[in-house]
């Protein structure tokens, strides 16, 4: 179903980046440079200013999204340029992307609103299994009747019911690497009874890098902010003489902020195209109400910033597994879940991040995960070092080898406290790759 409704679902958990409150996070050290650069503020500008802007409102305005049952079939996507860093399926179900078979042919299932995507435009398209509550999106989309298959510049699957990140460095449907649908202004919610309880998407100019929540980068701009930037409505700000509607939307951008995702036009903010908007953004509602905002109004949260994670008290259960193996860097890249993760080797001095949450049945929920890694035939000497995803490698190893050997060892590691559900391995080894083996019996919770 084509905007569908889903006020009433929870997407991702509500400790998940989309979801967390950050009305008590710290304010960035370079928060004002960053506003003035967004604003466009020079030394021969200095008053400068860049208005809010509501990316959305009835088609063509904004990008659309549609409901599909379990019965959807899966249609295979070919990927190019990113077809490396792109899912081929969600986790743990067959290779495709439930399409609908009316987007070939109807408009407005695809953004730009043109029938089969088109050839220009970012043509995002977002498929949601309403179901196995799994999220399906695509970038650059285009039915080729020629060749009568889907094609796109990228592709990524989500498990809405986890926290599961991106690998550091890959994009996904978006170039900041995030999700798209949960960053969207929707008029379901605005229209829903209840608070809107996620951030929204942004866009600026140009950017610099990347922070956490982001796991890709679009560019290198001096003075930009990195994608995965939050910027948070000032609670100086008075919101209470706006309309409702709109009063919900802004009390949003307190509570959850925006997130910069992609390169785009100053102050953007992403929503659903949907009929129901009242007229095109600039006209009334959320037009004119929204723009009355400047980007002066907000503040930059600490770049990078995550809530802490507590211990908590008492003992901590643990669950064993059938072993499984998350890694093996002897095998191609990118296989598809649920195999292991696969190659290159881990190159010297380097970190390899893994996701470990969502697979082998380990859950969004665990802390630490217990491991064997395995060094296979190992160039030289060296150890390997284990440790949170978000986290400094550790002075200690948890493997050591010599030139030759192929050696094993038990640990147990502390998965990401960002939620992310991740882990990463070093290798020390001097000027030499190391292949490694992970794999994983049991968790604790």
């Amino acid at each position: 179903m084509l905007l569908e409704d889903f006020s009433s679902r929870q997407t991702f958990p509500a400790d998940n980046w989309w979801n967390l409150s950050i009305s008590g996070a710290p304010v960035d050290p370079q928060s004002q440079a960053l506003i003035d650069w967004i604003s466009g503020r020079t030394a021969q500008d200095s008053t400068s200013t860049r208005i809010v802007h509501p990316d959305f409102g009835p088609p063509p305005y904004g990008i659309p999204y549609v409901g599909v049952g379990a019965n959807q079939a899966l249609t295979q996507v070919a990927f190019s340029p990113y077809g490396s860093q792109s899912d081929p399926g969600a986790p743990g179900r067959p290779p495709g992307y439930p399409i609908p078979a009316q987007a070939r042919t109807q408009s407005n299932f695809i953004e730009g609103g043109v029938p089969g995507g088109g050839a220009a435009g970012d043509r995002h398209l977002i498929v949601v299994d309403r179901g196995r509550w799994l999220l399906f999106e695509t970038w650059a989309t285009r039915w080729n009747s020629t060749a009568a298959r889907w094609e796109a510049g990228s592709g990524a699957t989500f498990d809405l019911a986890g926290n599961a990140r991106r690998p550091d460095g890959w994009t996904s449907a978006d170039a900041a690497g995030l999700a798209i649908f949960p960053g969207l202004v929707r008029h379901d919610e605005v229209a829903a009874p209840g608070p809107i309880t996620h951030a929204f998407r942004v866009t600026t100019r140009a950017t610099n890098g990347y922070v956490w929540p982001a796991s890709h980068q679009a560019g290198s701009t001096a003075g930009a902010p990195p994608m995965g930037t939050r910027l948070r409505l000032k609670a100086s700000v008075d919101i209470s003489g706006y309309p409702a509607d709109v009063r919900k939307i802004f009390q949003a951008m307190k509570t959850y902020g925006l997130i910069v995702a992609d390169n785009g036009s100053n102050m953007y903010v992403t929503g659903a195209y949907d009929p129901a908007w009242d007229v095109p953004p600039g006209d009334t509602v959320p037009g004119p109400t929204l723009g009355t905002l400047k980007a002066s109004d907000f503040e930059v949260v600490e770049r990078g910033w995550q809530p802490r994670v507590g211990t908590g008290t008492g003992a901590t259960d643990f669950f064993t597994l059938a072993p499984c193996r998350l890694l093996d860097t002897r095998l191609a890249p990118n296989q598809v879940p649920p195999g292991p993760y696969g190659g290159p080797a881990v190159p010297p001095g380097s970190d390899r991040v893994l996701v470990a949450a969502g697979r082998c049945g380990i859950p969004g929920t665990a802390k630490a995960i217990a491991l064997n890694v395995t060094a296979v035939g190992t160039p030289g000497t060296g150890n390997l070092r284990l440790f949170p995803g978000n986290a400094t490698a550790p002075v200690a190893s948890a493997l050591n080898f010599s030139a030759g050997q192929t050696r094993a060892n038990n640990a147990v590691v502390m998965l990401a406290s960002s939620g992310s559900g991740a882990i990463a391995v070093r290798n020390t080894t001097a000027g030499q790759s190391v292949q490694v083996v992970v794999d994983v019996f049991g968790y604790f919770q």
